[in-house]
């Protein structure tokens, strides 16, 4: 089983199982594999019982709240579909399945801007009278982020934090300061790739 797959199979099945059912039992971990014999994956039950960690993350997972699983499982699709929505072939499917999931133009163009600058952060800047971006690009080429709309800046920074496209952070002087991830690397890549 590759890992990406995989681990997405099992969650997928998971969020499956969890959504069928109001509450959990004591004997979830048990229910959740005669779940999957009943609906044809005993290749996967196999799997999950032949991993010792894999038997004690599921189950461990299934003995959490129900709501909190939910909860849990709900960002992760959510997630996928944010990052999803920027690629071509998938967006489609991900605006579909969650509409309200989609990274705005300007966050995709904040991104973009941060990776092929080839910065390593970027610092809030705080200015009298708001005249400016109020973000900076700092090293790399130093180019403009291309915000369009401030008023929704702070919203696409919180949606690129949330998918793990960047983590936010204070400087020394108590500026926000944004650091790019390898997973933005990669999705700029795709996105580029179109």
């Amino acid at each position: 089983m590759e890992l990406l797959g995989g681990a997405a199979t099992i969650i997928g099945l998971i969020y499956n199982f969890k959504s069928g059912r109001d509450a959990k039992s004591d004997r979830e971990y048990h229910d959740f594999l005669n779940w999957l014999q009943e609906n044809r994956y005993q290749n996967i039950r196999t799997q999950i019982e032949g991993n010792s960690e894999l038997v004690r993350g599921v189950d461990g997972l299934l003995q959490e709240n129900h709501d909190a699983v939910m909860s849990k499982l709900n960002f992760i699709e959510d997630s996928v579909a944010g990052i999803a929505a920027g690629l071509s072939g998938l967006s489609t499917i991900a605006h579909v399945i969650r509409p309200s999931a989609e990274l705005s133009e300007q966050a995709l163009r904040i991104l973009k801007n941060f990776v092929e600058s080839k910065a390593s952060f970027i610092l809030e800047l705080k200015t009298l009278g708001g005249g400016g971006e109020g973000y900076m690009i700092a090293g790399g080429d130093r180019r403009s982020l291309g915000i369009t709309e401030p008023i929704f800046v702070d919203d696409d920074f919180d949606a690129l934090c949330r998918l793990g496209l960047i983590t936010a952070g204070y400087n020394s002087s108590g500026s926000k300061k944004f650091t790019i991830t390898r997973n933005a690397h990669k999705y700029v890549a795709q996105m580029n790739a179109k």
